[in-house]
């Protein structure tokens, strides 16, 4: 068994040590490494490795954007998420279905074995970051909850109006209220979410996940 990689990882000095760590062990074969997203796709694209290394936090294109940028192009090859990034952007890649992930923190053979996993066709996800996503999940699940008892059914439909960008006068029409009503609606619901305007009620209501 021999493992084809393209690792891809925007900082030079982790760049160089999976690259000596992967050049010592006869069963990976480094095909390519790369240090921004728009030369990992162009690795992936040419060398065709049965396995990308890549952290989240890469530039001209970002491991997300280039994870999407995989499944447009149905590449066949697998993707490892070897990262320090935020919970958030590992909730965003496991929604985009990584077959692996493990945490910078990890030891270097604890990335081998995952490596090794996700090529005979299993799912590795870090433990400790699969815990922190669940926690983070609850903790926005009970968000949710609170924000939307605090407003009325009517309050809650014209603050996720608002969120897509519809005006007062759209809203107004479309619930076929005064403008003035529609502004009065707002007004309440400004008040019982502590938000100072449309902008951050927009934040308010993606981080809550009632968009």
């Amino acid at each position: 068994m021999c493992i084809d990689l393209v690792l891809a990882d925007p900082y030079p000095v982790m760049l160089d040590g999976l690259t000596h760590v992967f050049h010592e062990s006869s069963d990976f074969s480094v095909k390519s490494c790369v240090d921004n997203g728009d030369a990992a796709l162009q690795a992936v694209q040419q060398y065709q490795p049965h396995i990308l290394v890549m952290d989240l936090s890469l530039t001209q294109r970002s491991g997300l954007a280039l994870l999407q940028a995989m499944q447009a192009c149905e590449s066949q090859t697998r993707a490892v998420v070897f990262t320090g990034a935020s919970i958030g952007e590992v909730m965003q890649a496991i929604d985009l279905g990584v077959q692996g992930l493990v945490s910078k923190e990890k030891s270097k053979q604890i990335l081998a074995r995952c490596i090794k996993s996700v090529y005979e066709g299993g799912q590795w996800l870090d433990r400790d970051l699969s815990l922190k996503t669940m926690s983070l999940l609850l903790a926005q699940k009970k968000q949710h909850a609170q924000t939307s008892h605090l407003l009325t059914p009517r309050e809650l439909m014209v603050a996720r109006m608002v969120t897509e960008g519809w005006p007062n006068k759209k809203i107004a029409t479309k619930l076929f209220i005064s403008e003035g009503t529609a502004k009065l609606h707002l007004h309440h619901v400004y008040q019982k979410l502590n938000c100072p305007g449309r902008m951050s009620l927009q934040r308010l209501m993606q981080d809550h996940g009632l968009v």
